[in-house]
């Protein structure tokens, strides 16, 4: 006897751009996952969605890059592609000569980085 599986079919819902200088696609929702591919600013990103809903968790969103399916924080995400300081400043950017590795470590501190407000009151 030949089991079948019979798997979920998914689709592109749009496509935002990530707004960051650098990050990761995520195996699962969470900063700490394993990160399947180091991406930077204004890379075109695919929200995957199935049975006509996007496909988030918390605050991550399921999204297909090349050939990765993962996750992304979507605090990173706009619906327009911005002007990233790789824009800006394309000489002293390219001047810096980054390697892979490089990004990939810039990419983890962008994870790491907890955005939001200060609890502690003005004025202390």
């Amino acid at each position: 006897m030949i089991a079948a599986s019979v798997c979920a079919k998914t689709e592109v819902s749009r496509v935002v751009y990530f707004n960051h200088l650098f990050g990761h696609i995520h195996k699962n929702p969470s900063r700490y996952s394993q990160s399947l591919s180091t991406i930077e600013c204004g890379h075109p990103i695919k929200v995957v969605k199935n049975k006509g809903h996007e496909i988030t968790s918390g605050n991550y969103i399921k999204v297909k890059v090349g050939p990765y399916n993962g996750y992304i924080d979507q605090i990173y995400l706009s619906n327009k592609k911005e002007k990233c300081f790789s824009d800006k400043y394309p000489k002293f950017f390219n001047a810096l000569n980054l390697s892979i590795s490089d990004m990939f470590y810039w990419g983890k501190l962008t994870d790491q980085y907890v955005q939001g407000q200060s609890k502690v009151p003005e004025g202390r």
